[in-house]
């Protein structure tokens, strides 16, 4: 069977890497690494750095891949002031977006109180306010090459099985502080 995704590992102990170099240690990741395999290499990521720089990792907080979800589990987690995670990490936009929303309407400044991360650099994270931090994935790439490969597979061309990781890229915006 023919698998081509986006590389989450490295990006992720990047993105985490950045937050700790900020000064964050009390992280929360937003999403349920047991409802996709993306989710549960970013989440190991994240864990995995963690740990090395001698913080203890928090459990994923499991939350929908909608912004109504993440604005639900955000404004949870941000009404606790005593144990308030200092950044948020979400496993995708729509739910970092949702997490803008409730700093929002909690009266939090990002980044100010809470920094916040999300997954997959849609267009909307471009023009958020703060402008978010996110993975950029090759969407149009991930489809072009499903494509190809299903039009091989279908027409007969190739018969092996392909395996394509592609590369994605931390970028980084204001809703994590000052660069």
């Amino acid at each position: 069977m023919d698998t081509i995704s986006a590389e989450n590992l490295a990006s992720a102990r990047q993105l985490a890497g950045h937050l700790l170099d900020h000064g964050y240690r009390r992280l929360a990741f937003l999403g349920d690494p047991e409802s996709s395999p993306d989710t549960a290499t970013r989440w190991a990521g994240l864990a995995g750095v963690l740990t090395e720089r001698g913080v203890r990792p928090r459990q994923p907080v499991p939350c929908g891949f909608s912004e109504e979800s993440g604005q639900a589990v955000a404004r949870r987690l941000l009404s606790a002031a005593r144990s308030r995670p200092q950044a948020l990490v979400c496993a995708d936009d729509e739910i970092a977006l949702g997490a803008l929303l409730a700093a929002e309407e909690l009266g939090l400044s990002v980044p100010g109180d809470v920094a916040i991360t999300g997954w997959d650099d849609i267009m909307a994270a471009r023009y958020a306010r703060p402008g978010l931090t996110t993975v950029r994935q090759p969407m149009r790439e991930l489809g072009g090459r499903a494509a190809r490969a299903l039009d091989e597979r279908i027409v007969g061309d190739r018969v092996a099985a392909r395996h394509d990781v592609l590369h994605t890229e931390v970028v980084i915006r204001a809703s994590c502080g000052d660069h």
